[in-house]
């Protein structure tokens, strides 16, 4: 699977093409353990952004990838942790907020794999185009922020 691509399998996306293309750029200048940093900041923006309250999961998601940051624990749990944050999402009525939960499953899998980081990026596009419809002012802002924590991790 080309990492890049991975948009097909998010659906369709209204997005900025070059300011994605800035976030895989910088992306590709990242180790793993700086993208599970960005990930941890991203995830707690999101939630500020959208006002949605974390549940369990996700809040023992953000614990379990600072222990897998601090060398405490493998990838494993928050692995796990994200497989329950996908199962929360189906039953999830709310388009936005499923995007949210689905969003923070890619960010909780980050200590897995690396492009876990890259594709939450694309799903918090989603969710932007699900709460502001045809904002694409709203994606540019989401976009931005994305950079910028990146550069900062």
């Amino acid at each position: 699977m080309n990492i890049y691509e991975y948009q097909r399998l998010v659906g369709k996306i209204e997005d900025i093409p070059a300011l994605k293309k800035e976030i895989i750029t910088l992306y590709d200048t990242k180790s793993h353990h700086e993208m599970v940093q960005f990930c941890l900041a991203f995830g707690q923006h999101l939630i500020a952004k959208t006002g949605f309250e974390p549940c369990h999961e996700i809040r023992a998601a953000f614990e379990a990838m600072q222990r897998w940051l601090d060398g405490k624990t493998n990838y494993h749990e928050a692995r796990n942790l994200s497989l329950q944050i996908s199962r929360i999402a189906k039953l999830e009525k709310d388009p936005a907020k499923v995007k949210f939960l689905r969003t923070q499953a890619q960010i909780a899998a980050s200590p897995h794999t690396k492009y876990h980081g890259l594709w939450a990026t694309d799903f918090a596009v989603t969710m932007i185009n699900k709460l502001f419809p045809g904002d694409l002012e709203e994606v540019r802002k989401e976009r931005e922020a994305q950079i910028k924590l990146l550069k900062e991790s």
